[in-house]
């Protein structure tokens, strides 16, 4: 109440618009809910009940556990346990993650409803046999967590998927069904590596068909008539083959229609949808084009860098790229305050106190929050526009504000101003609001954007110029926590700053002096420089050095 109201009144002063900034909201019951391990215990709990009900209820006559349910439920509780603790020891980013919990177990339950369909299937239209194990969907669960959260997620799908799936069946098909679930997934997990179109998708099931048949012709479950002339054999073979191709191509298929619905319930963004968000015609990316060519510019350039840092560490490098364009499109509220727009103009900073400069470069941060939730944004978008500065320091007006206060406390000591009029200037006013990057490929386009920025302010770039101003902004950024919640090792960024340089080298280098073309004499001779051509290039340098670097001239801010 006592916040309306003194907002109202900053209104009515004609210090405020009026207007709430769209924000992303989170309870403590949400928070909960997204990585409390309450939840994710209850998760693992079910999962276990009704993987062992379903395997006492729907297993084959001669299943392993026929008729003992006791010892089922006791297996399945162990195997669970087990699946728990190398879920917390291998992949510990996803482990408190609920929604990746539940997508992965979901798909691993209706794996093993498929199986039991597809047995059914298999024995109502071909029950002389021949089809058993060409007829499963073994593909199904690794495709779609592959897909969706990792290729090592798709691995750990692809073992307890067999594990469990081996249980249902007759005893003395269990072993056989685990070598081709696990084979078969493992192919399909490899050939939907990077998968960037739908059509593609299908060409990798059929792929993993091609290698159940491989598989099922080396145990000797399709038998070859080579030296057999009878037409029936061949027809056989050939019914086998077809069945198994066409069983894990629909698959995909249906893997394909399904994926926008579970990347929809579950806010998570396959290699395919980011490369239909990477549309430079977006109106957000066009308006940024009119209204602020520079930040465009810029945003591009990041984009390059993260991108190629992602791909050397495994990171995925077409959210990097699709993020990049838009981290700063909340620039685009001013502008002009932005050194990259601001050109040879008049900097609008040198009439503002260093406390409303930094407002107005932090909140570009929440403008762009609420320009992406306004344009219904990817979620994962949003969160890099939030997290690429953390709760880093705007060191050039925190500087600023610092001498400032000391040329004041000069003029009180010489009695030329009043103690009140000595600003109190505290860090926390020139420090973004955070978060800190939560993930790798937020980290990589945090860094990519300060490198960018400061590389602008190098004048005669050269590569030992380039290495120090890269390890000098890592160093940096590391020694303000600005890494600590983002899973890179040492290695990562190591591994990203050669990227970087690479990139920056490639983008700065050298160019030749064309020769002028002078009348009457040599025209291959270049023209002699004179000390006023000199002094152009000079201050041309100086003009595009202004970025986010320790060598960026004191009448320039270094605003990103």
């Amino acid at each position: 109440m006592f916040h309306f109201l003194s907002q109202k009144r900053l209104q009515n002063r004609g210090f405020s618009s009026g207007q709430k900034r769209r924000t992303l909201n989170e309870t403590a019951i949400s928070e909960m809910l997204r990585s409390g391990w309450q939840i994710s215990g209850l998760l693992f709990a079910l999962f276990a009940a009704l993987v062992s009900f379903w395997i006492i209820f729907s297993s084959s006559s001669g299943s392993i556990f026929e008729g003992n349910h006791l010892q089922t439920f006791v297996v399945v509780t162990v195997i669970s346990a087990t699946l728990v603790v190398h879920w917390h020891v291998s992949l510990p980013h996803t482990f408190h993650q609920n929604s990746r919990i539940t997508l992965i177990l979901v798909v691993i339950l209706v794996q093993l409803l498929l199986v039991k369909l597809s047995e059914h299937i298999a024995a109502t239209f071909a029950p002389e046999g021949g089809f058993r194990f060409l007829v499963e969907p073994y593909i199904f669960a690794p495709i779609i967590v592959s897909l969706l959260v990792g290729r090592r997620h798709g691995t750990f799908a692809v073992v307890y998927s067999s594990l469990f799936g081996g249980m249902t069946v007759p005893k003395e098909e269990a072993f056989p069904f685990i070598i081709f679930s696990m084979i078969c997934g493992f192919v399909a997990i490899y050939l939907t590596n990077s998968v960037r179109r739908r059509s593609r998708l299908v060409m990798a099931g059929a792929y993993s068909g091609v290698a159940c048949v491989l598989l099922a012709s080396t145990l000797g479950l399709i038998q070859w008539p080579v030296f057999s002339a009878e037409l029936s054999q061949w027809e056989m073979v050939g019914k086998q083959v077809l069945s198994a191709i066409l069983v894990s191509s629909l698959t995909a298929v249906l893997v394909s229609g399904l994926l926008p619905l579970i990347e929809a319930a579950f806010r998570i963004t396959t290699d395919v949808s980011w490369i239909e968000l990477a549309d430079l015609n977006h109106p957000l990316l066009k308006q940024m084009t009119i209204e602020a060519p520079g930040t465009y510019h810029h945003s591009l350039v990041v984009a390059t860098l993260a991108e190629t840092a992602a791909e050397a560490i495994g990171a995925s490098a077409i959210m990097c790229r699709v993020c990049s364009y838009f981290h700063d499109i909340g620039k685009m509220k001013k502008p002009a305050y932005f050194i990259e727009n601001i050109g040879d103009g008049h900097n609008p900073h040198d009439d503002l106190t260093p406390n409303m400069s930094a407002l107005i470069v932090m909140a570009h941060v929440k403008d762009g929050v609420d320009m992406a939730i306004k344009h219904k944004m990817n979620a994962e978008i949003v969160n890099v526009i939030l997290e690429h500065h953390g709760n880093s320091l705007i060191r050039f007006f925190y500087h600023r504000a610092l001498k400032q206060r000391d040329e004041i406390k000069k003029q009180f000591e010489e009695g030329k101003a009043h103690e009140e009029d000595i600003p109190e200037v505290k860090e926390e006013s020139f420090r973004y609001s955070g978060p800190r990057p939560r993930t790798r490929e937020s980290a990589i386009i945090s860094l990519a954007d300060t490198v960018e920025s400061a590389s602008r302010s190098l004048q005669k770039p050269t590569p030992k110029k380039i290495d120090e101003l890269i390890d000098e902004l890592f160093k940096e950024r590391l020694n303000d926590g600005q890494l600590d919640d983002a899973a890179l090792t040492l290695a990562d960024l190591a591994t990203i700053k050669k990227s970087f340089s690479t990139t920056l080298r490639s983008m700065m280098h050298n160019r030749i002096e064309y020769p002028k073309l002078e009348e009457g004499g040599d025209k291959s001779k270049p023209k002699p420089k004179t000390k006023t051509s000199e002094l152009v290039s000079s201050a041309a340098g100086a003009t595009a050095g202004a970025g986010n670097g320790t060598d960026s001239p004191p009448d320039q801010p270094p605003i990103t």
